[in-house]
């Protein structure tokens, strides 16, 4: 019980000089991004990789689909938008089982927490990676709105391989932008962030691991919109999953030409009239 106390004292220190002492962090422009080039009919030319050899194109939340933000939601942070960032008694409960009944290792980390991980490359397997993670997702939430921070961890979070954010998920697995998903496609995405190297859509292995993780979610999805069960039946196709090595690669002396001309700052989608 000592060491309850101690850990229950240190996050209420912890809080106080988050909120009190951290500025404003960046969240956008700190990481180099890639570039969706498409031609006049809106089909993909080719997607560049950053300059970290990472595929990482920014999407806007409200081009996101709706049903994607709220399945991610639903599976990793039901309380987001209810907590302050960190979710108290989901931490006490994770450090009890943890390291006091030490029955399992729970990790408790909100949507505000994975984004404060991505945001700053933070181990948060020990006691203090697990606090000086607390102290910047306080950080992140005293200056963010959750709309924002929510924006932050679908463009950060990681999709299996070199793929990281949504926007590039939707766009080279499915060949789709974020906006354009189906429902079966939003649950697929929404599950993968949680073990993106076990649950990797384009090896047979993560691919069944992956089906196994969405029919959970699509369960816990039913229960809160019966009104979709009519699509159930959707879940049972196949998904027609493009690995990253099948992305097209077309125009390449067009492309080439325009990489040249844009400045380097500049990334995200650019729309050509190519014919």
């Amino acid at each position: 019980m000592r060491a309850f106390r101690f850990a229950i004292i240190l996050l209420i220190v912890t809080a106080v000089l988050a909120y009190g002492l951290c500025p404003r962090p960046e969240l956008h422009n700190f990481l180099p991004c890639s570039r969706a080039y498409f031609d006049g009919r809106g089909d993909l030319l080719r997607l560049t990789l950053a300059g970290d050899e990472r595929y990482r194109v920014f999407e806007d939340l409200e081009n996101i689909s709706p049903e994607f933000i709220e399945a991610t939601i639903l599976y990793e942070d039901q309380q987001f938008y209810d907590h302050t960032g960190v979710d108290i008694m989901a931490l006490l409960r994770a450090f009890w089982t943890t390291y006091i009944a030490k029955e399992r290792r729970v990790g408790a980390s909100t949507l505000t927490m994975q984004v404060a991980r991505l945001r700053w490359g933070i181990s948060s397997d020990t006691v203090l990676g697990k606090l000086y993670q607390i102290i910047k997702a306080i950080q992140l939430t005293r200056h963010y709105a959750k709309p924002e921070i929510l924006e932050a961890y679908l463009n950060l979070a990681p999709y299996g391989r070199n793929i990281e954010g949504i926007g590039t998920a939707s766009l080279i697995y499915f060949n789709k932008k974020p906006g354009e998903l189906s429902l079966p496609e939003a649950l697929t995405l929404a599950v993968i962030p949680q073990n993106p190297n076990k649950r990797n859509p384009t090896s047979a292995n993560g691919y069944r691991r992956l089906l196994k993780a969405r029919s959970l979610l699509m369960a816990r999805w039913l229960e809160t919109h019966p009104e979709d069960m009519d699509k159930a039946k959707f879940f049972d196709l196949p998904l027609n999953i493009r690995p990253p090595e099948k992305l097209p690669f077309t125009a390449p002396h067009f492309i080439d030409y325009l990489n040249r001309q844009i400045p380097h700052w500049k990334s995200g989608h650019v729309n050509t009239t190519l014919d």
